[in-house]
């Protein structure tokens, strides 16, 4: 089987690709920087003629990406939820390019989705959920790929949606928001509504890999495992034997704090503790929990306790964390 992955250069794409070559998958990666991809994906065995390079809205580099391929993996995306940026188009325009190209060709394609305000959180959420235009710009642009996806899929198309919540775990090529975000958490989390729900990127990609082998058809969620704000905090201080504060507030007044610091930030341009879109999707974010299908391709979920380690380890083993502030992780390497 060779496999398209877009944004294999990214955190969920690295993982796919790797992990497609550790199960002796082809690979061809679409990218848009070839120093990066040179650096990022020769070490697992991705060399320059696996590699093109071009913008997923680019029909002709998207074409000749797609040759000879025999399935993709669209994981490719512009992702911000705490920058305060406002224009995410391109996510629809490299959606509707890689997955209609794919269409065209009749490969079996995975569209790597998201759950942040795309669902209605006071409701269950399921597969089949109906799509909601939330408060957040990159969830706004999230759920108008979605909708234009399921519409492909209506068609007969062979197209899959995952949907995973905040992906975490070690070996994020690009310092992505969602792994920069748990460093951050050291300084402190929430006692609040809400909560934090994750999954291992090297385990979602192992999830990618056998719904390719498998020709899963459909829309899966890839729930990991959810915590509110108590069980997570405690679970990083066990992990890492760090002290964490917290922050004490309700919900409502979390947002209205943080909707104010957005504005600040406008007029200063200053960099904020906290943004009206991140504060959202903290204090409203609900239990998610597995598509039946995780368990029928016999996906296992690794211990979150050791998704957080691992993450931890790479932290201090890649220069962005001193050992000393995760005393516990030190303890056990000794």
């Amino acid at each position: 089987m060779k496999t398209l992955v877009t944004g294999a250069t990214g955190f969920i794409g690295f993982h796919t690709a790797r992990r497609l070559r550790e199960t002796g998958h082809e690979v061809r990666v679409l990218v848009r920087d070839l120093g990066k991809a040179a650096r990022v994906l020769s070490p697992i065995g991705i060399d320059k003629d696996a590699i093109v390079c071009g913008d997923m809205t680019d029909g002709d580099c998207v074409d000749r990406a797609l040759e000879g391929c025999d399935s993709v993996v669209h994981a490719a995306a512009d992702v911000s939820v705490t920058s305060g940026r406002k224009d995410f188009s391109a996510n629809l325009r490299g959606t509707e390019t890689v997955i209609g190209r794919a269409s065209e060709r009749a490969l079996y394609t995975i569209f790597v989705s998201s759950v942040i305000t795309i669902f209605n959180y006071k409701e269950p959420m399921t597969a089949d959920s109906p799509l909601v235009y939330g408060k957040t710009h990159y969830g706004r642009s999230k759920t108008e790929c979605d909708a234009w996806v399921r519409e492909r899929q209506a068609t007969g198309a062979a197209i899959s949606i995952v949907y995973p919540p905040g992906v975490v775990g070690p070996d994020d090529p690009g310092f992505s928001e969602s792994v920069k975000a748990y460093r951050s958490f050291l300084r402190g989390t929430l006692k609040s509504e809400g909560g934090n729900q994750l999954v291992d990127a090297r385990d979602l990609a192992q999830l990618f890999v056998r719904m390719l082998e498998e020709n899963t058809s459909g829309r899966v969620i890839a729930a990991g495992h959810y915590f509110d704000w108590d069980q997570f905090t405690a679970m990083l201080e066990e992990a890492t034997g760090a002290r964490v504060s917290r922050i004490s507030a309700p919900g409502f007044a979390l947002r209205a704090a943080a909707r104010t610091m957005d504005v600040v930030g406008r007029l200063t341009r200053k960099t904020m503790p906290m943004t009206g879109e991140g504060i959202e999707i903290a204090t409203r974010f609900p239990e998610m929990h597995d598509s039946p299908e995780i368990a029928k391709l016999g996906v296992a979920w690794r211990p979150a306790r050791e998704t957080i380690s691992d993450l931890f380890r790479w932290y201090v083993d890649a220069g962005k964390l001193p050992a000393r502030v995760v005393p516990a992780l030190a303890q056990v390497d000794r």
